[in-house]
């Protein structure tokens, strides 16, 4: 056997292999920063996401505070001081339309 059937012969268990490598460290990577590392925010990256609604008020007092899920680049506003992110994040209005999102709708 030629050295480049011995290759046509490995390239389709290679190609396997590399796909499952690529997919099991996109899955370790939390989805946020899966989200960023594919493109999904342009600047409002993990320390400008918050938890809780207090969290995003003690870094940016006076401003605004929106919820968004990460989708579309679109936030909502918040009503109340209370409530934690339990699919979404919290953040700064100013800080999130200077990152390119907007209002829901």
């Amino acid at each position: 056997m030629t050295t480049l059937n011995r290759f046509w012969g490995v390239l389709p268990a290679l190609t396997i292999i590399g796909g499952l490598t690529t997919a099991s460290v996109a899955m370790a990577q939390s989805a946020s920063s899966a989200s960023e590392s594919m493109g999904a925010t342009t600047g409002l990256g993990t320390h400008h996401r918050f938890p809780t609604v207090a969290a995003a008020q003690a870094h940016c007092p006076g401003d605004t505070i929106v919820w968004s899920n990460g989708k579309g680049l679109t936030y909502h506003m918040v009503s109340g001081s209370s409530g934690m992110a339990s699919h979404g994040f919290y953040a700064c209005k100013m800080e999130a339309d200077s990152a390119g999102f907007h209002p829901a709708g």
